[in-house]
Protein backbone atom coordinates (compact mmCIF):
# COMPACT_ATOMS: atom_id res chain seq x y z
CA UNK A 1 0.00 0.00 0.00
CA UNK A 2 1.54 3.34 -1.04
CA UNK A 3 2.39 5.70 1.76
CA UNK A 4 0.34 8.89 1.92
CA UNK A 5 2.12 12.07 2.85
CA UNK A 6 0.88 15.49 3.78
CA UNK A 7 3.00 18.33 2.56
CA UNK A 8 2.79 22.04 3.06
CA UNK A 9 3.88 24.31 0.27
CA UNK A 10 4.04 28.07 0.19
CA UNK A 11 3.04 29.60 -3.10
CA UNK A 12 3.12 33.29 -3.91
CA UNK A 13 0.42 34.49 -6.29
CA UNK A 14 -0.65 37.98 -7.28
CA UNK A 15 -4.42 38.30 -7.19
CA UNK A 16 -6.11 41.52 -8.18
CA UNK A 17 -9.25 42.16 -6.18
CA UNK A 18 -11.37 45.27 -6.48
CA UNK A 19 -12.23 47.09 -3.29
CA UNK A 20 -15.90 48.03 -2.73
CA UNK A 21 -15.00 51.62 -3.66
CA UNK A 22 -13.28 50.55 -6.91
CA UNK A 23 -16.15 48.26 -7.79
CA UNK A 24 -18.67 51.08 -7.29
CA UNK A 25 -16.60 53.47 -9.42
CA UNK A 26 -16.37 50.89 -12.21
CA UNK A 27 -20.11 50.28 -12.11
CA UNK A 28 -20.98 53.97 -12.23
CA UNK A 29 -18.42 54.62 -14.96
CA UNK A 30 -20.08 52.18 -17.34
CA UNK A 31 -23.61 53.51 -16.83
CA UNK A 32 -25.16 55.67 -19.56
CA UNK A 33 -26.26 59.09 -18.36
CA UNK A 34 -29.95 58.20 -18.07
CA UNK A 35 -29.14 55.05 -16.07
CA UNK A 36 -26.78 57.05 -13.85
CA UNK A 37 -29.56 59.53 -13.09
CA UNK A 38 -31.78 56.62 -12.01
CA UNK A 39 -28.97 55.09 -9.92
CA UNK A 40 -28.52 58.39 -8.08
CA UNK A 41 -32.25 58.66 -7.42
CA UNK A 42 -32.32 55.07 -6.11
CA UNK A 43 -29.35 55.69 -3.82
CA UNK A 44 -30.87 58.86 -2.37
CA UNK A 45 -34.12 56.98 -1.78
CA UNK A 46 -32.41 53.98 -0.13
CA UNK A 47 -29.87 55.83 2.03
CA UNK A 48 -31.26 58.24 4.62
CA UNK A 49 -27.78 59.72 5.15
CA UNK A 50 -27.51 60.83 1.53
CA UNK A 51 -29.46 63.85 0.41
CA UNK A 52 -29.62 66.38 -2.37
CA UNK A 53 -27.79 69.65 -1.89
CA UNK A 54 -28.30 72.91 -3.75
CA UNK A 55 -30.25 72.98 -6.99
CA UNK A 56 -27.70 72.39 -9.77
CA UNK A 57 -29.12 75.22 -11.85
CA UNK A 58 -27.69 77.65 -9.27
CA UNK A 59 -24.19 76.29 -9.79
CA UNK A 60 -21.68 77.53 -12.38
CA UNK A 61 -21.29 75.55 -15.56
CA UNK A 62 -18.45 73.07 -15.65
CA UNK A 63 -16.85 74.29 -18.85
CA UNK A 64 -13.18 74.32 -19.68
CA UNK A 65 -11.78 76.57 -22.38
CA UNK A 66 -8.91 74.70 -23.95
CA UNK A 67 -6.11 77.02 -25.02
CA UNK A 68 -4.15 75.25 -27.77
CA UNK A 69 -0.89 76.67 -26.44
CA UNK A 70 -1.61 76.06 -22.76
CA UNK A 71 -1.14 73.00 -20.59
CA UNK A 72 -4.53 71.32 -20.32
CA UNK A 73 -3.88 69.66 -16.96
CA UNK A 74 -5.73 71.28 -14.07
CA UNK A 75 -4.86 70.93 -10.46
CA UNK A 76 -6.54 67.81 -9.01
CA UNK A 77 -9.66 68.35 -6.97
CA UNK A 78 -8.99 68.21 -3.25
CA UNK A 79 -10.43 65.15 -1.57
CA UNK A 80 -12.80 65.75 1.32
CA UNK A 81 -11.73 64.21 4.63
CA UNK A 82 -13.58 61.18 5.90
CA UNK A 83 -15.96 61.81 8.77
CA UNK A 84 -14.54 58.87 10.68
CA UNK A 85 -10.91 59.92 10.48
CA UNK A 86 -9.07 61.51 13.39
CA UNK A 87 -9.14 65.28 13.44
CA UNK A 88 -11.55 65.57 10.55
CA UNK A 89 -12.84 68.93 9.48
CA UNK A 90 -16.38 70.16 9.70
CA UNK A 91 -16.75 69.95 5.90
CA UNK A 92 -18.85 67.09 4.63
CA UNK A 93 -18.22 65.29 1.34
CA UNK A 94 -20.25 66.94 -1.39
CA UNK A 95 -20.83 65.93 -4.99
CA UNK A 96 -21.62 68.89 -7.20
CA UNK A 97 -23.05 68.06 -10.60
CA UNK A 98 -22.44 70.98 -12.91
CA UNK A 99 -24.55 70.75 -16.01
CA UNK A 100 -23.55 72.02 -19.43
CA UNK A 101 -26.95 73.40 -20.31
CA UNK A 102 -30.33 73.80 -18.63
CA UNK A 103 -32.02 70.43 -18.33
CA UNK A 104 -34.61 71.29 -20.96
CA UNK A 105 -31.84 72.00 -23.50
CA UNK A 106 -29.78 68.88 -22.88
CA UNK A 107 -29.41 66.94 -26.16
CA UNK A 108 -31.76 63.98 -25.96
CA UNK A 109 -33.53 61.61 -28.34
CA UNK A 110 -36.36 62.85 -30.45
CA UNK A 111 -39.98 61.91 -29.87
CA UNK A 112 -40.04 59.29 -32.65
CA UNK A 113 -36.66 57.64 -33.08
CA UNK A 114 -35.62 54.83 -35.40
CA UNK A 115 -36.23 52.34 -32.58
CA UNK A 116 -39.66 53.79 -31.75
CA UNK A 117 -40.72 53.68 -35.41
CA UNK A 118 -40.15 49.92 -35.37
CA UNK A 119 -41.57 49.31 -31.89
CA UNK A 120 -44.78 51.06 -32.94
CA UNK A 121 -45.28 48.40 -35.61
CA UNK A 122 -45.37 45.54 -33.07
CA UNK A 123 -48.98 46.47 -32.27
CA UNK A 124 -49.96 45.70 -35.86
CA UNK A 125 -49.26 41.99 -35.31
CA UNK A 126 -50.95 39.39 -33.11
CA UNK A 127 -48.07 38.56 -30.77
CA UNK A 128 -47.84 37.23 -27.22
CA UNK A 129 -46.24 39.22 -24.42
CA UNK A 130 -43.24 36.89 -24.67
CA UNK A 131 -42.86 37.50 -28.39
CA UNK A 132 -43.23 41.24 -27.87
CA UNK A 133 -40.34 41.19 -25.40
CA UNK A 134 -38.13 39.25 -27.84
CA UNK A 135 -39.01 41.50 -30.80
CA UNK A 136 -38.33 44.61 -28.72
CA UNK A 137 -34.91 43.24 -27.77
CA UNK A 138 -34.17 42.35 -31.40
CA UNK A 139 -35.06 45.90 -32.47
CA UNK A 140 -32.60 47.23 -29.93
CA UNK A 141 -29.95 44.88 -31.36
CA UNK A 142 -30.16 46.24 -34.93
CA UNK A 143 -27.10 47.94 -36.36
CA UNK A 144 -27.34 51.16 -38.36
CA UNK A 145 -27.97 49.17 -41.56
CA UNK A 146 -31.01 47.60 -39.94
CA UNK A 147 -29.31 44.19 -39.72
CA UNK A 148 -29.00 41.65 -36.90
CA UNK A 149 -25.26 40.98 -36.99
CA UNK A 150 -25.01 38.75 -33.90
CA UNK A 151 -25.65 34.99 -33.60
CA UNK A 152 -29.12 34.20 -32.29
CA UNK A 153 -27.61 31.89 -29.67
CA UNK A 154 -25.76 34.87 -28.20
CA UNK A 155 -28.95 36.93 -28.21
CA UNK A 156 -30.64 34.06 -26.34
CA UNK A 157 -27.95 34.26 -23.66
CA UNK A 158 -28.27 38.05 -23.47
CA UNK A 159 -32.04 37.84 -23.00
CA UNK A 160 -31.51 35.52 -20.05
CA UNK A 161 -28.86 37.61 -18.34
CA UNK A 162 -30.25 41.08 -19.05
CA UNK A 163 -34.01 40.70 -18.61
CA UNK A 164 -34.26 37.18 -17.17
CA UNK A 165 -36.13 35.77 -20.17
CA UNK A 166 -35.17 32.16 -20.96
CA UNK A 167 -35.92 31.61 -24.66
CA UNK A 168 -34.72 29.13 -27.23
CA UNK A 169 -33.10 29.99 -30.54
CA UNK A 170 -36.23 28.62 -32.24
CA UNK A 171 -38.39 31.17 -30.40
CA UNK A 172 -36.02 33.96 -31.42
CA UNK A 173 -36.24 32.79 -35.05
CA UNK A 174 -40.04 32.99 -34.86
CA UNK A 175 -39.88 36.51 -33.42
CA UNK A 176 -37.29 37.52 -36.02
CA UNK A 177 -39.59 36.27 -38.80
CA UNK A 178 -42.24 38.67 -37.50
CA UNK A 179 -39.77 41.55 -37.31
CA UNK A 180 -38.70 40.88 -40.89
CA UNK A 181 -42.26 41.69 -42.00
CA UNK A 182 -41.93 45.27 -40.69
CA UNK A 183 -41.33 48.31 -42.85
CA UNK A 184 -38.95 49.12 -44.37
CA UNK A 185 -38.69 45.72 -46.02
CA UNK A 186 -35.40 43.99 -45.33
CA UNK A 187 -35.21 45.13 -41.71
CA UNK A 188 -33.91 42.44 -39.34
CA UNK A 189 -31.90 40.64 -42.02
CA UNK A 190 -28.76 38.83 -40.92
CA UNK A 191 -26.85 39.54 -44.12
CA UNK A 192 -27.08 41.52 -47.34
CA UNK A 193 -28.14 38.32 -49.11
CA UNK A 194 -31.06 37.76 -46.73
CA UNK A 195 -31.96 41.47 -46.92
CA UNK A 196 -32.28 41.35 -50.72
CA UNK A 197 -34.21 38.07 -50.63
CA UNK A 198 -36.73 39.54 -48.18
CA UNK A 199 -37.35 42.45 -50.54
CA UNK A 200 -37.62 40.18 -53.58
CA UNK A 201 -40.09 37.98 -51.69
CA UNK A 202 -42.26 41.00 -50.96
CA UNK A 203 -42.12 42.12 -54.60
CA UNK A 204 -43.18 38.64 -55.72
CA UNK A 205 -46.12 38.65 -53.29
CA UNK A 206 -47.32 42.20 -53.85
CA UNK A 207 -46.07 43.57 -57.15
CA UNK A 208 -44.68 42.17 -60.37
CA UNK A 209 -45.20 38.52 -59.46
CA UNK A 210 -42.92 35.48 -59.57
CA UNK A 211 -42.11 35.49 -63.30
CA UNK A 212 -40.29 38.83 -63.42
CA UNK A 213 -38.37 38.20 -60.16
CA UNK A 214 -37.52 34.55 -60.73
CA UNK A 215 -34.09 35.21 -62.25
CA UNK A 216 -33.10 37.94 -59.70
CA UNK A 217 -34.15 35.62 -56.88
CA UNK A 218 -32.11 32.73 -58.27
CA UNK A 219 -29.06 34.96 -58.64
CA UNK A 220 -29.23 36.17 -55.03
CA UNK A 221 -30.28 32.86 -53.48
CA UNK A 222 -27.97 30.47 -55.35
CA UNK A 223 -25.16 32.52 -56.93
CA UNK A 224 -24.56 35.35 -54.49
CA UNK A 225 -20.77 35.12 -54.53
CA UNK A 226 -20.72 35.50 -58.33
CA UNK A 227 -23.16 38.42 -57.99
CA UNK A 228 -20.86 40.15 -55.50
CA UNK A 229 -17.91 39.70 -57.85
CA UNK A 230 -20.00 40.91 -60.81
CA UNK A 231 -18.91 37.79 -62.72
CA UNK A 232 -21.54 37.97 -65.46
CA UNK A 233 -19.87 35.49 -67.81
CA UNK A 234 -20.05 32.65 -65.27
CA UNK A 235 -23.54 33.67 -64.23
CA UNK A 236 -24.78 33.43 -67.84
CA UNK A 237 -23.16 30.01 -68.24
CA UNK A 238 -24.54 28.62 -64.97
CA UNK A 239 -28.01 30.15 -65.35
CA UNK A 240 -28.35 29.58 -69.09
CA UNK A 241 -29.61 33.11 -69.64
CA UNK A 242 -28.79 35.78 -72.21
CA UNK A 243 -26.83 38.98 -71.58
CA UNK A 244 -30.03 41.04 -71.90
CA UNK A 245 -31.89 38.86 -69.40
CA UNK A 246 -29.00 39.14 -66.94
CA UNK A 247 -28.79 42.91 -67.45
CA UNK A 248 -32.52 43.23 -66.70
CA UNK A 249 -32.12 41.14 -63.54
CA UNK A 250 -29.19 43.25 -62.33
CA UNK A 251 -31.15 46.43 -62.99
CA UNK A 252 -34.03 45.11 -60.86
CA UNK A 253 -31.68 44.12 -58.03
CA UNK A 254 -30.01 47.55 -58.12
CA UNK A 255 -33.37 49.12 -57.25
CA UNK A 256 -33.52 47.23 -53.94
CA UNK A 257 -32.37 48.82 -50.67
CA UNK A 258 -29.14 47.27 -49.34
CA UNK A 259 -29.37 49.15 -46.01
CA UNK A 260 -33.05 49.41 -44.97
CA UNK A 261 -32.19 50.82 -41.55
CA UNK A 262 -30.73 53.93 -43.11
CA UNK A 263 -34.02 54.87 -44.77
CA UNK A 264 -35.66 55.38 -41.38
CA UNK A 265 -32.75 57.54 -40.23
CA UNK A 266 -32.80 59.60 -43.42
CA UNK A 267 -36.58 60.02 -43.32
CA UNK A 268 -36.25 62.00 -40.10
CA UNK A 269 -33.90 64.77 -41.21
CA UNK A 270 -35.37 67.21 -38.72
CA UNK A 271 -34.97 65.05 -35.64
CA UNK A 272 -32.35 65.69 -32.96
CA UNK A 273 -29.70 63.17 -32.04
CA UNK A 274 -31.07 60.00 -30.42
CA UNK A 275 -27.92 59.55 -28.33
CA UNK A 276 -27.27 61.54 -25.18
CA UNK A 277 -23.65 62.73 -25.31
CA UNK A 278 -21.50 62.45 -22.20
CA UNK A 279 -19.33 65.35 -23.34
CA UNK A 280 -20.01 68.52 -25.29
CA UNK A 281 -17.06 70.02 -27.18
CA UNK A 282 -17.28 73.32 -29.05
CA UNK A 283 -14.63 75.05 -31.15
CA UNK A 284 -14.34 78.58 -32.51
CA UNK A 285 -12.42 80.49 -35.16
CA UNK A 286 -9.69 81.33 -32.66
CA UNK A 287 -8.73 77.64 -32.47
CA UNK A 288 -9.92 77.25 -28.89
CA UNK A 289 -11.75 74.16 -27.68
CA UNK A 290 -14.35 74.24 -24.89
CA UNK A 291 -15.03 70.95 -23.08
CA UNK A 292 -18.16 70.44 -20.98
CA UNK A 293 -19.08 67.32 -19.04
CA UNK A 294 -22.79 66.61 -19.46
CA UNK A 295 -24.26 65.57 -16.11
CA UNK A 296 -27.89 65.62 -17.21
CA UNK A 297 -30.36 65.80 -14.34
CA UNK A 298 -28.03 64.57 -11.59
CA UNK A 299 -28.43 66.79 -8.51
CA UNK A 300 -25.77 67.96 -6.12
CA UNK A 301 -25.34 65.44 -3.28
CA UNK A 302 -24.07 65.66 0.29
CA UNK A 303 -24.00 63.65 3.49
CA UNK A 304 -26.93 64.51 5.73
CA UNK A 305 -25.78 66.98 8.37
CA UNK A 306 -28.25 65.46 10.82
CA UNK A 307 -26.77 61.97 10.45
CA UNK A 308 -23.22 63.34 10.52
CA UNK A 309 -23.99 65.12 13.79
CA UNK A 310 -25.53 61.93 15.25
CA UNK A 311 -22.41 59.96 14.29
CA UNK A 312 -20.10 62.45 15.98
CA UNK A 313 -22.27 62.39 19.10
CA UNK A 314 -22.00 58.59 19.24
CA UNK A 315 -18.23 58.80 18.71
CA UNK A 316 -17.82 61.25 21.57
CA UNK A 317 -20.43 60.14 24.15
CA UNK A 318 -20.76 61.85 27.52
CA UNK A 319 -21.73 58.51 29.07
CA UNK A 320 -21.34 54.81 28.12
CA UNK A 321 -23.63 53.82 25.22
CA UNK A 322 -26.55 51.58 25.89
CA UNK A 323 -27.19 48.50 23.72
CA UNK A 324 -29.80 50.40 21.71
CA UNK A 325 -27.46 53.33 21.24
CA UNK A 326 -24.70 50.99 20.02
CA UNK A 327 -27.07 49.51 17.43
CA UNK A 328 -28.08 53.01 16.37
CA UNK A 329 -24.39 53.96 16.15
CA UNK A 330 -23.66 50.97 13.88
CA UNK A 331 -26.62 51.78 11.65
CA UNK A 332 -25.71 55.47 11.40
CA UNK A 333 -22.06 54.70 10.65
CA UNK A 334 -22.99 52.27 7.86
CA UNK A 335 -25.29 54.78 6.23
CA UNK A 336 -22.81 57.65 6.47
CA UNK A 337 -19.98 55.49 5.13
CA UNK A 338 -22.18 54.35 2.22
CA UNK A 339 -23.11 57.96 1.46
CA UNK A 340 -19.45 59.00 1.56
CA UNK A 341 -18.49 56.12 -0.73
CA UNK A 342 -21.20 56.98 -3.26
CA UNK A 343 -20.27 60.67 -3.33
CA UNK A 344 -16.58 59.87 -3.77
CA UNK A 345 -17.38 57.40 -6.55
CA UNK A 346 -19.37 60.05 -8.41
CA UNK A 347 -16.53 62.56 -7.98
CA UNK A 348 -14.03 60.02 -9.24
CA UNK A 349 -16.26 59.16 -12.19
CA UNK A 350 -16.45 62.83 -13.08
CA UNK A 351 -12.66 63.27 -12.88
CA UNK A 352 -12.02 60.11 -14.90
CA UNK A 353 -14.36 61.14 -17.69
CA UNK A 354 -13.00 64.67 -17.80
CA UNK A 355 -9.35 63.60 -17.77
CA UNK A 356 -9.91 60.97 -20.45
CA UNK A 357 -11.75 63.33 -22.78
CA UNK A 358 -9.19 66.07 -22.21
CA UNK A 359 -6.39 63.68 -23.16
CA UNK A 360 -8.21 62.56 -26.32
CA UNK A 361 -8.72 66.19 -27.34
CA UNK A 362 -5.05 66.94 -26.84
CA UNK A 363 -3.91 63.84 -28.75
CA UNK A 364 -6.39 64.37 -31.60
CA UNK A 365 -6.40 68.19 -31.55
CA UNK A 366 -6.06 68.64 -35.36
CA UNK A 367 -9.24 66.63 -35.92
CA UNK A 368 -11.20 68.47 -33.22
CA UNK A 369 -10.29 71.80 -34.82
CA UNK A 370 -11.00 70.73 -38.41
CA UNK A 371 -13.21 67.61 -38.15
CA UNK A 372 -11.25 66.24 -41.09
CA UNK A 373 -10.93 62.46 -40.65
CA UNK A 374 -7.69 62.49 -42.63
CA UNK A 375 -6.10 64.31 -39.66
CA UNK A 376 -6.91 61.56 -37.16
CA UNK A 377 -3.64 60.18 -35.84
CA UNK A 378 -3.10 56.55 -34.83
CA UNK A 379 -4.19 56.33 -31.20
CA UNK A 380 -4.22 53.42 -28.76
CA UNK A 381 -5.82 52.98 -25.36
CA UNK A 382 -2.35 52.80 -23.80
CA UNK A 383 -1.54 56.26 -25.19
CA UNK A 384 -4.45 57.82 -23.30
CA UNK A 385 -3.70 55.71 -20.21
CA UNK A 386 -0.11 56.98 -20.17
CA UNK A 387 -1.22 60.60 -20.55
CA UNK A 388 -3.87 60.46 -17.82
CA UNK A 389 -2.15 58.07 -15.42
CA UNK A 390 -5.30 55.94 -15.42
CA UNK A 391 -5.41 52.18 -15.86
CA UNK A 392 -5.87 50.98 -19.44
CA UNK A 393 -8.97 48.99 -18.38
CA UNK A 394 -10.53 52.25 -17.13
CA UNK A 395 -9.79 53.97 -20.46
CA UNK A 396 -11.33 50.99 -22.24
CA UNK A 397 -14.54 51.30 -20.21
CA UNK A 398 -14.84 54.99 -21.04
CA UNK A 399 -13.96 54.59 -24.72
CA UNK A 400 -16.39 51.73 -25.31
CA UNK A 401 -19.45 53.33 -23.74
CA UNK A 402 -19.28 57.14 -24.01
CA UNK A 403 -20.10 59.68 -26.72
CA UNK A 404 -19.07 63.25 -27.41
CA UNK A 405 -20.99 65.96 -29.27
CA UNK A 406 -18.46 67.94 -31.31
CA UNK A 407 -19.94 71.12 -32.76
CA UNK A 408 -23.34 69.44 -33.08
CA UNK A 409 -22.20 66.02 -34.35
CA UNK A 410 -22.09 63.02 -32.01
CA UNK A 411 -19.14 60.63 -32.14
CA UNK A 412 -18.51 57.49 -30.07
CA UNK A 413 -15.22 57.84 -28.20
CA UNK A 414 -13.90 54.68 -29.83
CA UNK A 415 -14.00 56.64 -33.12
CA UNK A 416 -10.90 58.51 -31.97
CA UNK A 417 -8.91 55.35 -31.30
CA UNK A 418 -7.77 54.94 -34.88
CA UNK A 419 -6.27 51.55 -35.53
CA UNK A 420 -3.37 51.23 -37.95
CA UNK A 421 -1.87 48.89 -40.51
CA UNK A 422 1.69 48.55 -41.77
CA UNK A 423 2.31 49.93 -45.22
CA UNK A 424 4.32 48.26 -47.99
CA UNK A 425 7.53 49.99 -46.90
CA UNK A 426 6.97 49.27 -43.21
CA UNK A 427 5.52 52.65 -42.23
CA UNK A 428 2.44 52.93 -40.04
CA UNK A 429 -0.58 53.90 -42.11
CA UNK A 430 -3.91 54.95 -40.53
CA UNK A 431 -6.72 52.69 -41.66
CA UNK A 432 -8.80 55.74 -42.48
CA UNK A 433 -6.16 56.55 -45.09
CA UNK A 434 -6.91 53.23 -46.82
CA UNK A 435 -10.63 54.00 -46.66
CA UNK A 436 -9.99 57.45 -48.11
CA UNK A 437 -8.14 55.86 -51.04
CA UNK A 438 -11.02 53.42 -51.56
CA UNK A 439 -13.53 56.26 -51.54
CA UNK A 440 -11.41 58.15 -54.09
CA UNK A 441 -11.27 55.11 -56.39
CA UNK A 442 -15.01 54.44 -56.12
CA UNK A 443 -15.89 58.09 -56.73
CA UNK A 444 -13.82 58.06 -59.93
CA UNK A 445 -15.04 54.68 -61.23
CA UNK A 446 -17.11 54.19 -64.36
CA UNK A 447 -20.61 53.70 -62.94
CA UNK A 448 -21.48 51.55 -65.94
CA UNK A 449 -18.69 49.16 -64.90
CA UNK A 450 -18.13 49.70 -61.15
CA UNK A 451 -14.98 48.35 -59.56
CA UNK A 452 -15.26 44.95 -57.93
CA UNK A 453 -13.60 44.28 -54.58
CA UNK A 454 -10.86 42.36 -56.38
CA UNK A 455 -10.21 45.32 -58.69
CA UNK A 456 -10.14 47.68 -55.72
CA UNK A 457 -7.62 45.38 -54.05
CA UNK A 458 -5.37 45.52 -57.13
CA UNK A 459 -5.60 49.32 -57.43
CA UNK A 460 -4.83 49.77 -53.73
CA UNK A 461 -1.80 47.50 -54.11
CA UNK A 462 -0.56 49.73 -56.93
CA UNK A 463 -0.66 52.61 -54.43
CA UNK A 464 1.33 50.65 -51.86
CA UNK A 465 -1.63 49.47 -49.76
CA UNK A 466 -1.57 45.66 -49.90
CA UNK A 467 -4.65 44.28 -48.19
CA UNK A 468 -6.78 41.20 -48.89
CA UNK A 469 -9.99 41.24 -50.92
CA UNK A 470 -11.83 40.22 -47.77
CA UNK A 471 -10.47 43.29 -45.97
CA UNK A 472 -11.52 45.47 -48.91
CA UNK A 473 -15.06 44.11 -48.58
CA UNK A 474 -14.97 44.68 -44.81
CA UNK A 475 -13.90 48.31 -45.22
CA UNK A 476 -16.45 48.87 -48.00
CA UNK A 477 -19.26 47.57 -45.80
CA UNK A 478 -18.06 49.72 -42.90
CA UNK A 479 -18.18 52.73 -45.24
CA UNK A 480 -21.79 51.81 -46.15
CA UNK A 481 -20.86 51.38 -49.83
CA UNK A 482 -22.82 48.67 -51.70
CA UNK A 483 -21.11 45.94 -53.71
CA UNK A 484 -20.25 46.69 -57.35
CA UNK A 485 -23.50 45.28 -58.82
CA UNK A 486 -25.55 47.56 -56.56
CA UNK A 487 -23.53 50.59 -57.72
CA UNK A 488 -24.02 49.90 -61.41
CA UNK A 489 -25.89 52.56 -63.35
CA UNK A 490 -27.29 51.78 -66.77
Amino acid sequence: MPRQELRQQLQQRQVQKLSPQQFLVSRLLELPLTDLEQAVQDEVYDNVALEEGKDESELPEQQEAEDPDADSNDEPEPEQDDLLEEGDSDELPVYTARQSTPESDTPIGDTKSFIEELEAQIGEYDVTARQRAIITYLIGSLDDRGFIDRPLARISDDLLFTIGLDVSVAEIEEALAILQQFDPCGIGARSLQECLLLQIGKRIAEEEGPTFWQLPRTIIADHFSLFERNDRERLMRQLGCTADELRTAFTAIAKLNPHPGRSLHEAADDRVQTLIPDFIVETDHERSIALTLNTGGIPALKVSEEYAAQLKAYQNPTAPLSRGEKEAFTYTRQKVEAAQMFIKALRQRQRTLRDTMRAIIELQRPFFLSQDEALLRPLRLIDVADKTGLDISTISRVASSKHVMLDGTIYPLKFFFLRTKQGASGEIVPRNYVKALMQELIDAEDKRQPLSDEQLQQLLAQRGQRISRRTVAKYRNAMKIPAAPMRKQI
